[in-house]
């Protein structure tokens, strides 16, 4: 059973590395081009930055699972932050369809797909996802 897990920890981590890779390319080509700044590109920005925090996590996460003997006292906590990263994932993924919302059914009301609005919705977001980490 050993070697199983050690098989999960290492494919968790190479997983997390490529994924935070992935994430933070994507980051850096959206701050060096403003140019192509559009709404879709920035809600995409906000998911790759959840992205990266998840696959930090997650990678802490499987370094811990191979360094560690089982007597963790941060084991909870690093559950915990990839709880509250998960969650931070899932409601980019929110603030998405409701951009898709706004643009689909209500077509006809532009001043809703605007960026000052998605950036407000995703402000908004943000502050909700704060509140994650207050049981910390």
């Amino acid at each position: 059973m050993q070697a199983l897990e050690i098989l999960s920890s290492l494919s968790m981590l190479s997983c997390s590395i490529f994924g935070a890779l992935c994430a933070i390319t994507f980051i850096i080509i959206v701050i060096h081009y403003p140019q192509f700044w559009t709404t879709t590109i920035l809600l995409a920005f906000n998911s790759a930055i959840a992205g990266l925090i998840i696959n930090v996590a997650s990678g802490s996460q499987a370094l811990y699972q191979l360094n560690s003997n089982g007597n963790d006292a941060l084991c909870a906590f690093r559950g915990f932050l990839l709880h509250a990263a998960t969650g931070l994932l899932y409601q980019t993924l929110c603030v998405q369809t409701i951009y898709r919302l706004f643009v689909v059914v209500y077509a006809t009301r532009r001043y809703l797909q605007s960026k000052r609005i998605i950036i407000s919705i995703t402000i908004i977001q943000w502050l909700i996802s704060i509140t994650f980490a207050i049981p910390a």
